[in-house]
């Protein structure tokens, strides 16, 4: 029985849709992770990078902490974020994460702020008080590579 039926469901339908390089590299059939190897290989993994694209089309990117929960990634972030900014201008953002053994992720999705998620936040360096907002991210593509070994 799938435990996950929407992330399984993402797993196909962005592997049918997948570009011929992601399609030669990432997303073929017998390294494709399923659903429950993706979850197992998203939780083992303790940061991924997130690409938001700013005002003007420059790209940022940061290190995140992104809770899986299903088809949907929740993480937070700092209030006065470059990518708060950007996410509020355009909610396309991307994520990718690897493990040593070759285990691969090109995650793709659209998010938004979570309304009264604000937040106090631990102080940084400067000693300032800091907030953080919660984002959720609805995932629109799923690249996921099990390492050659598995």
């Amino acid at each position: 029985m799938d435990e996950f039926p929407d992330l399984s469901r993402l797993l196909e339908r962005s592997a049918v849709s997948a570009t011929p390089a992601v399609a030669d590299s990432v997303g073929y059939p017998p390294r494709q992770m399923t659903a429950e190897e993706f979850v197992e290989f998203w939780r083992s993994v303790r940061l991924v990078a997130m690409a938001t694209v700013g005002a003007h089309g420059q790209p940022h990117l940061a290190p995140v902490h992104a809770t899986l929960q299903g088809a949907t990634l929740r993480m937070v972030i700092y209030d006065n974020a470059v990518r708060r900014a950007d996410l509020a201008r355009n909610p396309r953002v991307a994520f990718t994460t690897w493990r040593a053994d070759g285990a691969v992720a090109i995650v793709y999705g659209r998010a938004r702020e979570l309304p009264d998620s604000l937040r106090p936040a631990r102080p940084g360096r400067s000693g300032k008080p800091r907030q953080v907002v919660e984002i959720e991210v609805k995932l629109t593509r799923v690249y996921a590579m099990r390492p050659a070994s598995a």
